[in-house]
């Protein structure tokens, strides 16, 4: 039997999700920025397809990047906070060699 006008299932708002295509200069300055206006909490290597990558390995921002332009690792997380957020940058190479794709989500866990 089909209930007739049933009470809509509450939802959880799924946070903003951002993504962008950063040019050398611009990853240069993401990388700056992180430096200097945030608090880093977690930086999270992903391993290349052939490499690997220690889990709870710690590095700084400073590496995350040489490791990022070097091709070393596929990709690269950063957990940082914001003006009272949480955030989360994922940044992958993109294809064809044009630049690093961008995705970046804020998480309110409060």
């Amino acid at each position: 039997m089909k209930e007739e006008n049933p009470e809509p299932a509450p939802s959880a708002a799924l946070p903003d999700l951002q993504q962008s295509l950063l040019d050398p200069a611009t990853l240069e300055q993401l990388f700056i920025d992180l430096g200097a206006l945030t608090e880093i909490t977690e930086i999270i290597p992903k391993a290349a397809a052939e490499g690997y990558v220690p889990e709870h390995t710690r590095i700084t921002l400073d590496e995350a990047k040489d490791l990022l332009l070097s091709g070393s690792i596929r990709g690269l997380q950063i957990r940082y906070n914001y003006q009272g957020s949480q955030w989360w940058d994922t940044l992958l190479p993109a294809p064809h060699g044009e630049g690093h794709r961008i995705v970046r989500i804020e998480h309110n866990f409060g």
